[in-house]
């Protein structure tokens, strides 16, 4: 039966007709669906009622929203803003009846053209009922609509469209989505200035008027509604705020002697009088001491007794020695104008300099060099940089070498200004050698300063007086060995009162830290914090074979070399030994030790943290090795080595990360271990004299060096790398690359992770 149906699909304008050609097939699809005449009109009844289903509980809504009226006055005038209803009924029937009908249809459709596929057995009816025309499955489905469908000789779409039964629509709200627009500017005006008269100043003109319309005259009167937004809030200043750029310059200036004066008109007018009339008195007495040299009597002498007595009282005037202060800061910027600037750094290399070389020079600013007292020659036994203003320096003058076969009778202690590198802005002179100096760091104006016969003095800097603030005594502090370090300590207690001025630690030869204390006395207060004993065994660090020589030492104690504190915890310092060991302690224990590092085969002359890392630090010593060492490892990380001496002094670059400076007898060498690790970049070897000590100044690019003779070197340290904007991740690399052919050491130190200050900072 199957083989004598054939279907035939047409394609017209208006849409796709599908046509039976046999009366049989209406038979058949008759019979197969038998559809209820009374259940056909009750779903009819039921799809009515679900229709409007919804309208009947909008209605209340819409009939008392119809009874409110909104008015809003723009501008004088009111403006109905109500709200118009969405006349809504015949679009939801038209809707609803759409969608139940096309659905319904294409479904029919679906199975109407799967079964006349199947049931055409021959290509040639497809090809002459599709291709023929030259219309596509897609134009075909496009083509049919609601209206060229006919649905009336089949009852199979009307049975199915009765039994299909929508769910209530019951919300009575809308559901709008809104979408960002196109940007598009309503109206733009630009600032112009241009001549009346002309062609664009009629242009101009016209704008105003048209903006005028618009702002001011009736032109602002528009219809427009105000609405909520979500937008970011955008911070505005006011012109006040805003400042004028400053530029600066490098310009050359005159000053005259009226200038001057003005400068120096602080000195009040009693001593102005008092200097005037003992300028000519000492003027009268200098004439009358030459006649009285010729008569050589009585009166004479007793003269020149007078003339000396008012020279020393001008002297000791605080007011004149300010004058004299002021006066030789001037003349001074004469002669050392270049080593002054390049001391301030106002001549820096640009990154962008296609010219720069990277040789790590030093070059000699100027020097200072102090007037010997009592015709003895005194070496720099420590410097020290005022913490508040890196133009002042402190340098102690005595004895550095304590082996040394001629030890100084006398010692002072220079303050020095880079304003006047001729002569000191203060001096203070003392029997006794002086070997330490240290400014505190929480009070800028006091000097800490350590003798050879083991005594300590606090002096104010700030003030005229030669009286110092506070001395030690034996009954405190017994002791009589020299005293070699001095370090300030933040004081850690509870109460207000003691915390006034810290404390600061003094490290004697003799193996003794002694802790000061500033009262309300013309004393120090000062007990005993921690006394070394020698080390027994093999402590953790480096391998150091016995002496087979020394089977016994004579001292019990070890000889004290350097003080250092740690630079997060303010209770922990370390001390350094002849022995080669670091004594770490606590201020809280005085008895024993918090740990025990052999560093060096001879002692240990400088331990300093790295301004990078508050684990990370370096050591130097007698055994010619400058090592660095990390928190938790008792292994060096890396061991340079160049000379065969001691090495006095070393220190981290505060402006690189892997830049080390090291001072040994004879030289300055400067260490880059991110590019060569066998030997420094630069030697530099200073003055005939041997070095003792050096600092470096606040910026960094700026070392001093002190020398046996007493001299004191300024040298800039020029042609060197840019800084790098990220110094802990330059260190932490070349550090891993040094170290990468050790493998247990590499696992030991990535084992402890990140060894730097929090967010990557610098202390210093």
């Amino acid at each position: 039966m199957s083989a004598s149906v054939r279907n035939t699909v047409t394609s017209q304008e208006n849409g796709s007709i599908f046509k039976r050609s046999s009366n049989l097939d209406n038979e058949l699809k008759k019979k197969s669906v038998v559809v209820n005449q009374a259940q056909a009109e009750e779903s009819k009844a039921k799809k009515k009622d679900t229709t409007h289903y919804y309208s009947v509980e909008t209605l209340a809504d819409l009939q008392y929203r119809s009874q409110i009226k909104v008015l809003e006055k723009v501008y004088g005038e009111e403006v109905d803003m109500t709200p118009k209803p969405i006349q809504d009924d015949t679009y939801v029937e038209q809707f609803m009846k759409y969608n139940l009908n096309v659905m319904h249809q294409m479904t029919n459709f679906t199975t109407m053209v799967t079964k006349s596929t199947t049931r055409s057995r021959t290509r040639s009816s497809v090809r002459a009922g599709i291709g023929g025309n030259k219309q596509s499955i897609d134009d075909l489905m496009n083509g049919i609509l609601y209206e060229t469908i006919n649905w009336e000789p089949y009852s199979t779409v009307e049975a199915l469209e009765e039994a299909y039964e929508p769910k209530p629509y019951t919300k009575s709200f809308l559901k709008i989505t809104l979408r960002k627009s196109d940007f598009f500017e309503i109206h733009s005006q630009t600032q112009t200035t241009v001549a009346k008269g002309t062609p664009e100043g009629d242009d101009a003109e016209r704008d105003n008027r048209n903006y005028e319309y618009l702002t001011v005259g009736k032109g602002k009167i528009r219809r427009r509604s105000d609405n909520d937004a979500q937008t970011d809030t955008l911070l505005f200043t006011t012109r006040a705020v805003n400042t004028i750029l400053i530029t600066k310059a490098t310009v050359s200036s005159y000053v005259s002697n009226f200038e001057m004066y003005d400068t120096l008109n602080n000195i009040t007018k009693e001593f102005a009088t008092a200097t005037m009339s003992s300028v000519k008195d000492l003027t009268s007495a200098l004439a009358q001491t030459e006649e009285a040299d010729t008569f050589e009597d009585d009166e004479a002498v007793a003269e020149k007794d007078k003339v000396t007595s008012q020279i020393e009282r001008l002297f000791r005037s605080p007011e004149f020695r300010n004058a004299i202060m002021y006066m030789g800061r001037t003349l001074s910027s004469n002669t050392n104008e270049a080593g002054l600037r390049r001391f301030r750094n106002f001549d820096q290399v640009e990154r962008w300099n296609a010219e720069a070389e990277y040789v790590y020079s030093m070059n000699l600013l100027f020097r200072l060099v102090p007037e010997p007292s009592k015709d003895e020659r005194k070496a720099v036994s420590d410097i020290d940089f005022c913490r508040s203003n890196g133009d002042i320096l402190a340098v102690a003058y005595g004895l550095y070498s304590f082996s040394s076969q001629h030890v100084p009778t006398s010692g002072s202690v220079f303050l020095w200004s880079i304003k006047n590198p001729g002569e000191p802005e203060r001096a203070y002179y003392y029997d006794v050698p002086v070997t330490a100096i240290s400014f505190s760091p929480f009070l800028p104006s006091l000097l800490a300063i350590g003798l050879y016969d083991g005594s300590v003095e606090v002096r104010d800097v700030s003030s005229l007086q030669d009286t110092p603030v506070a001395v030690s005594q034996r009954s405190t502090s017994p002791g009589s060995s020299p005293v070699v370090a001095i370090r300030w300590i933040k004081q850690v207690s509870d109460d207000d009162h003691e915390t006034d001025i810290d404390p600061f630690l003094s490290l004697s030869q003799d193996g003794s830290v002694t802790r000061f204390r500033i009262i309300k006395s013309p004393f120090l207060l000062g007990f005993t914090q921690m006394i070394l004993e020698r080390v027994e065994g093999h402590p953790e660090g480096i391998f150091v074979h016995p002496s087979s020589r020394i089977p016994c030492e004579s001292n019990r104690h070890p000889q004290g070399l350097s003080i250092t504190t740690h630079p997060l915890h303010k209770d922990i310092y370390y001390v350094l030994t002849d022995e080669g060991c670091i004594h770490k302690c606590s201020i809280n224990y005085q008895h024993q030790y918090l740990e025990v590092l052999r560093c060096h085969d001879g002692g240990v002359t400088v331990m300093e943290f790295s301004p990078w890392s508050p684990k990370l630090f370096l050591t130097c010593g007698n055994d010619w090795f400058v090592r660095i060492w990390i928190d938790g490892i008792t292994r060096p990380l890396l061991e340079l080595l160049d000379e065969m001496t001691p090495v006095h002094w070393a220190k981290w670059s505060p402006t690189h990360s892997t830049i080390i400076v090291t001072v040994n007898r004879e030289t300055a060498n400067v260490w880059d271990f991110r590019r060569n690790l066998l030997r420094p970049m630069s030697k530099h070897k200073m003055d005939s004299s041997f070095n003792t000590v050096a600092r470096f100044s606040h910026c960094g690019r700026t070392l001093v060096i002190g020398n046996e003779r007493g001299n004191t070197l300024f040298n800039a340290l020029n042609d060197m790398p840019f800084s790098p904007h990220f110094q802990y991740d330059e260190l932490e690399k070349a550090i891993f690359k040094a170290i990468g052919n050790d493998h247990e050491l590499l696992m030991e130190l990535k084992s402890i992770g990140f060894f730097g200050y929090p967010n990557k900072k610098a202390v210093f």
